[in-house]
């Protein structure tokens, strides 16, 4: 069974002997490759550079031998076409954050395959690079993920900042998180007919917020895009940290994956989401401690999900830049060699 078609079980809910891994964040700083190849990029221009953009995402499927690549990009790339300044140093600066309603006048609609065709190309170029034999994943932040960004929030201390807006001027922040659906669904669109297998959505501020302000403020434009991506047989992923509080609710959505973040039980994500499938959730920490505490923790998690159907081996979050990569090696090979036995 090559790669591919491990994940493509999975992804249909199949019982598979072995489990595919992928990693959230797996290009990146943590790879010696990644940071010698960058020296002669910017981050932007790294993104921008489909060819450029191909070389980082193969990085971690040749060197770690990983069964899917994601595509290197950045989710506050749909913002810079709308007409925000997005610049990269090293972390996303935006200006200028959306602080007035009469702002979002200035907002500009624009087609994701045309100014963000380069994620498209780059798509192309690196499954020229990996083959047919590797899926390739594209993905998008969240409307309301994407939303807390352009108003200035980069962390918890700030994040009252979307809050203040969604709360003061709820139909303009609405507006601006629908204008943000519709450019998601064409952009993740763009990415499918670039050659992208699957495609997942990353909302991570969600957990922020409680039950009744994520249906107002989340729900709503999550499933508009996983409804519209449904009638194209997309398959589609979801991740949200701080997935707990809200698992009684992710089930009514059109969606084929659930990425769980490591605060979640996995035996509870099984159980309140089955049989949907799941990928997820070993703690990005546990790969900065000792090998054997990479590999009782990996095969724990295996042990615990060694009679679900459907499941895909991944992070709860994306990796550190400080990880040692001869633990994601260990890690890697840990669930490759794991064989799974629902009868055990």
């Amino acid at each position: 069974m090559t790669k591919k078609e491990l994940f493509m079980a999975n992804v249909r809910g199949e019982y598979t002997d072995h489990t595919p891994i992928w990693i959230m964040r797996q290009a990146g700083r943590y790879l010696p490759e990644y940071r010698e190849f960058k020296k002669n990029y910017s981050f932007e221009q790294l993104c921008r550079t489909p060819r450029a953009a191909a070389e980082v995402t193969a990085q971690p499927i040749e060197i770690l031998d990983l069964d899917a690549a994601i595509i290197f990009s950045d989710i506050l790339l749909i913002l810079e076409p709308l007409g925000i300044n997005l610049r990269f140093d090293p972390g996303p600066i935006i200006s200028p954050h959306l602080e007035k309603p009469e702002q979002i006048a200035s907002y500009s609609a624009f087609d994701p395959a045309d100014k963000l065709q380069f994620v498209g190309d780059a798509i192309a170029e690196t499954r020229k690079r990996l083959g047919d034999d590797i899926p390739i994943l594209g993905f998008c932040g969240a409307p309301f993920t994407v939303f807390c960004y352009l108003c200035g929030t980069r962390g918890a201390r700030d994040f009252f900042k979307t809050i203040r807006f969604l709360s003061n001027h709820p139909a303009e922040g609405k507006k601006v998180l629908s204008i943000l659906t519709d450019l998601s669904i064409k952009y993740l669109k763009m990415q499918i007919s670039a050659g992208a297998d699957a495609v997942q959505i990353f909302d991570t501020w969600a957990g922020e917020l409680s039950a009744d302000e994520f249906s107002e403020w989340s729900l709503p434009y999550l499933g508009k895009i996983l409804s519209a991506l449904a009638k194209e047989n997309a398959i589609t992923s979801l991740y949200i940290k701080g997935l707990h509080q809200f698992l009684d609710i992710i089930p009514s959505l059109n969606l084929d994956i659930v990425s769980v973040d490591w605060k979640v039980p996995m035996s509870v994500a099984s159980h309140s989401l089955s049989p949907m499938t799941l990928q997820g959730n070993l703690n990005p920490l546990t790969l900065l401690g000792p090998e054997e505490l990479v590999v009782n923790k990996t095969r724990q998690l295996l042990d615990e999900m060694k009679r679900y159907n459907g499941y895909i081996f991944n992070l709860g979050h994306g990796i550190l830049p400080e990880t040692p990569v001869s633990n994601v090696k260990t890690l890697v090979k840990t669930v490759h060699e794991y064989k799974r036995n629902r009868d055990a």
